[in-house]
């Protein structure tokens, strides 16, 4: 360890890489940039700079244009050439005179030019800078590939989980046309229809009612009904942590509401079910976890539910727990796709734009709102604000639109639709999802152009004009405004 000027020079020091071949000038700069803390090694001529440059790995390079051996300006293009860190911060120093020199080391990669003779403190002062502008691209380039290294390995869950699903749905069939159909619908909406829809056809009854976990986990709610008696649901849950949760995980079949009654501790859980007259529950059981409850009344002929309906009720809950299960774990994955890409966009931003962004995509969600949306396709349009240009161009696009055929729930086909269709401002097509498509395109484009003004400088008002220059697009135009009312008026903002 040496001392210099009272600042310590240290293995961690950062090393700069003093070229030239005055050795006046080596020495001088050896010791005004060792005083400040730096370590220094140094060549005297191009040759002798590039293995040292490969060789030690400087931190940053102090670069004289005029060399032996080879050009400062040669040297700089190697350096830049370098396949292991092409990004090395130089310093190119020439004399006043040399306008041609200054401009060509620019061309060639140069971060910065001094004309001879310099001042050692404005040396060091751009030096400073430089390594501090080095330090944050580096980080942003490290959490670039943090983010492009999730992202495969989200690529990779979501092919896996394709691939797992699809030798599951070849397993069931085995099992019955219905079963295979209820284990391959990947919309948990879309699956309670169809499964609700089955219990009827297939086991009688007039109602029948599923419940699964709600958003805290903490009980089994109503999701769907089929038959006359909504009313009759809509106050009733399971405790996830109950007794009752308890004895249907642990029977793993259907079973009568009498039956139950008989132990003790579940009479005061199931007197709610009983005086809403359903008489059958029936566990959605995914190996030895809950996943949902069926609720199921008499059979619309007057008969018995005989055991060969509760056989037919039990594979039904199998099949739609699994496809609970695989919706889930689907929708799980696509979430962590769209998740990494944000991250990987956030990344690549300039400074500020996280924020416009931020706001953008809080002003697309009352929007959204405004507009009286779908709710699937309000929270695609968010996730599209939030992503912004990253997801149109390369590598963006292509990672959506892998990620895309692989994903079966088709969450990511849809966003990957709604980011091509926002990037044109053509009309929609004829039909609902068409122009719902549309709108929701539009509103993509609107919240960018908000974001883009944002950066500008513009206030609200001025960015809100900016956003509502899409011609034909009166309705997302009116939601913005909107929007932008209540955003001023400070009520509370969610996704």
């Amino acid at each position: 360890m040496s001392m210099a000027a009272g600042r310590a020079v240290t293995a961690t020091s950062p090393c700069i890489l003093v070229v030239d071949d005055d050795k006046r000038v080596v020495d001088l700069l050896q010791i005004a940039l060792a005083a400040h803390g730096y370590r220094i090694v140094t060549a005297a001529d191009g040759e002798e700079a590039v293995k040292i440059a490969f060789a030690r790995r400087p931190d940053l390079v102090v670069l004289d244009v005029r060399l032996p051996r080879k050009s400062g300006l040669e040297v700089c293009e190697l350096l830049r050439q370098d396949p292991e860190d092409p990004f090395t911060p130089i310093i190119m120093v020439s004399a006043a005179t040399e306008t041609e020199a200054r401009l060509q080391g620019f061309a060639r990669g140069a971060d910065d030019y001094l004309a001879k003779p310099f001042s050692p403190k404005e040396l060091v002062a751009r030096i400073r800078r430089l390594l501090a502008r080095a330090g944050e691209a580096r980080e942003a380039r490290r959490r670039g590939r943090e983010a492009e290294l999730e992202l495969t390995r989200a690529r990779e869950d979501v092919k896996r989980a394709h691939l797992e699903l699809r030798k599951e749905q070849r397993l069931r069939g085995l099992t019955t046309g219905i079963a295979r159909e209820l284990h391959g619908t990947l919309d948990a909406d879309d699956l309670a229809a169809r499964f609700l829809l089955a219990v009827q056809i297939h086991v009688g009854v007039g109602v029948a009612a599923l419940l699964t976990r709600d958003q805290g986990g903490a009980a089994f709610a109503p999701i769907a009904i089929r038959g006359d008696g909504l009313e009759r649901v809509t106050a009733l849950d399971v405790s996830a942590t109950g007794e009752l949760a308890q004895v249907l995980t642990a029977l793993g079949r259907p079973a009568r509401c009498a039956e139950l009654e008989r132990f003790p501790e579940l009479r005061g859980e199931l007197l709610g079910f009983t005086a809403a007259g359903f008489t059958l529950l029936a566990p959605l059981r995914a190996g030895d976890r809950l996943a949902g409850v069926l609720l199921a009344d008499e059979r619309t002929d007057g008969r018995d539910v005989l055991r060969i309906d509760m056989d037919v009720l039990g594979l039904l809950c199998d099949a739609a727990a699994a496809g609970l299960e695989s919706a889930g774990r689907c929708a799980a994955l696509a979430d962590r796709w769209i998740e990494a890409a944000s991250a990987h966009a956030r990344a690549e931003r300039a400074p500020g734009e996280d924020a416009a962004r931020g706001e953008a995509a809080a002003l697309a969600v009352r929007a959204a709102r405004a507009l009286a949306m779908p709710a699937a396709l309000a929270r695609l349009a968010v996730h599209a604000v939030a992503i912004g240009p990253w997801a149109r161009h390369e590598p963006g696009a292509r990672s959506l639109a892998e990620a895309a055929e692989a994903d079966p729930t088709g969450r990511l086909r849809d966003l990957a639709r709604l980011v091509a269709a926002s990037a044109t401002e053509t009309e929609a097509g004829e039909g609902d999802d068409a122009r719902a498509l549309g709108e929701a395109a539009a509103l993509v484009r609107a919240a960018g152009r908000f974001a883009e003004a944002r950066m500008r400088g513009a206030d609200l008002d001025g960015a809100l004009g900016a956003a509502t220059e899409d011609p034909g697009a009166e309705a997302v135009r009116a939601a913005l405004r909107a929007a932008l009312r209540e955003e001023r008026a400070g009520e509370p903002r969610s996704a």
